[in-house]
């Protein structure tokens, strides 16, 4: 079973993902969400780098992008790739997002810390 067809027929919650980061399979699981239930996850391994998306539209997740790990490409630049296709899935443009929207801004707070 593909990762894919493992994935529940809507987003995921933050827990979910979680787990899905410690998956043997995968060295790394991240949102592209700052928060929330995930609808957009790159998912990566030693040899490539794939974005899932979710569409509601079907009930399901796709992988929107797939990049090979090999010579001359670099794991940084993967996800970000499919990071921009997963944005253009959605109906976003990448180029149009200011650093203040774009994923990864998100800062969370520790309650009671400060």
């Amino acid at each position: 079973m593909s990762v894919v067809e493992s994935l529940p027929s809507r987003p995921l919650e933050p827990q979910e993902l979680l787990e899905l980061n410690g998956a043997e399979a995968l060295e790394m699981a991240v949102p592209v969400e700052d928060e929330g239930r995930v609808t957009g996850v790159l998912i990566a391994t030693a040899s490539w780098v794939k974005g899932l998306g979710f569409d509601a539209d079907a009930g399901s997740w796709t992988v929107v992008e797939a990049v090979s790990l090999g010579e001359g490409v670099e794991r940084v630049d993967a996800l970000q790739t499919c990071e921009a296709e997963i944005l253009r899935f959605r109906g976003d443009d990448p180029d149009d997002l200011t650093a203040a929207d774009a994923p990864g801004t998100y800062e969370p707070t520790v309650d009671g810390g400060e």
